[in-house]
């Protein structure tokens, strides 16, 4: 198994009404060949601020569980 890790963040913006702002981040987890991907909702938002302390967030989470592979042997 290779020890490459990825992941993708989809993030739609829009404005309700005319002018409200809104946001949605979707994580993607990459296909593992045995695992199909696997799309989650990380964050909805409301203000640009919002997304992007979403953002900083998830490549936060990313970054550190890179580190700790589930599935790796000692």
């Amino acid at each position: 198994m290779s020890d490459d890790r990825s992941a993708a963040l989809l993030l739609r913006v829009w404005l309700e009404n005319g002018d409200d702002f809104r946001a949605r981040l979707s994580g993607v987890r990459a296909s593992t060949g045995e695992e199909e991907a696997e799309q989650f909702t990380v964050a909805v938002a409301s203000s640009p601020d919002e997304v992007l302390v979403a953002v900083r967030t998830w490549l936060e989470t990313f970054i550190r569980d890179a580190g700790n592979p589930v599935d790796s042997t000692p």
